[in-house]
């Protein structure tokens, strides 16, 4: 019953409150109005430019690199590994691992093995990343001090998705293949129910992978880790093109406002 619950129902629940959390937060931002110009200089002089701008911040992080390295190959690792690994699950279960083979690559066969590896290796440094940052918050006195409970929470709910992940893939007997997880979403895509003998509700390190997952969705919107949305918002606040006068201010109007008339 509770497996049939985490695996058929819990899905639903878990995507509708992310969905519409992540709508709400984002509408929030979306309205409040910037009523003072904070543009940082060096700034960009352009809307193409500040573009650009965020693009480098969100890729290579400079910031945190200027002012705290050892966090940034932490933090940066963390990032990056977990973006090739969400990559590598949406088109390793949907191409059931020929992705290199579709572009030429590889053949099919060798494209599954590459497929593993990368996924093995990238999912052992992202744990290694989780568990240095968690070593952060505890040991130094200036990380510990600014750290709420939330934050150790949500880093052992990552590091706990990762575990389970990981061991699925070092002892044979709780993984599985491709395609019976790409018929389980299938299924779910498709509102067609689960059945008990499908091999997925029989394989307790993927139903705990899952659980994990769900629960991290759910939290998402109300917790520090909506910062992969909010930093963008951030970002264009302080590298927004100057303008003067500040568009938000209360008898200005914003330059779209002032087009349409």
């Amino acid at each position: 019953m509770i497996t049939y619950f985490i695996m058929q129902v819990l899905p639903y629940i878990a995507t509708t409150v992310f969905v519409i959390g992540l709508l709400y937060r984002l509408g929030r931002w979306a309205r409040a109005r910037i009523v003072h110009n904070i543009t940082l200089t060096p700034a960009p002089t352009t809307e193409a430019g500040a573009i650009l701008d965020i693009a480098k911040e969100a890729t290579f992080f400079r910031s945190i690199f200027r002012s705290d390295r050892a966090l940034w190959a932490g933090a940066w690792i963390m990032h990056m590994s977990l973006f090739l690994i969400l990559a590598g699950h949406v088109l390793g279960i949907g191409l059931l691992g020929r992705q290199f083979a579709y572009i030429g690559l590889t053949s099919e066969e060798t494209s599954e093995i590459l497929s593993v590896l990368m996924g093995t290796f990238f999912g052992i440094v992202l744990l290694l990343s989780l568990l240095y940052l968690l070593y952060r918050r505890i040991r130094i006195n200036e990380v510990r001090a600014i750290s709420a409970p939330s934050d150790y929470i949500l880093l052992l709910l990552l590091i706990g998705i990762v575990l389970a992940g990981n061991l699925m893939r070092f002892v044979p007997q709780w993984g599985i293949h491709y395609e019976p997880v790409r018929d389980y979403f299938v299924r779910l895509i498709s509102f067609t129910p689960i059945t008990s003998d499908m091999e997925v509700m029989h394989k307790p390190a993927l139903i705990i992978h899952v659980f994990l997952v769900q629960l991290l969705m759910i939290v998402f919107p109300f917790s520090k880790l909506l910062h992969s949305a909010g930093m963008f918002a951030h970002r264009y606040i302080i590298n927004r093109p100057y303008i003067e006068p500040a568009p938000g201010l209360p008898g200005v109007k914003d330059k779209e406002e002032a087009e349409e008339k």
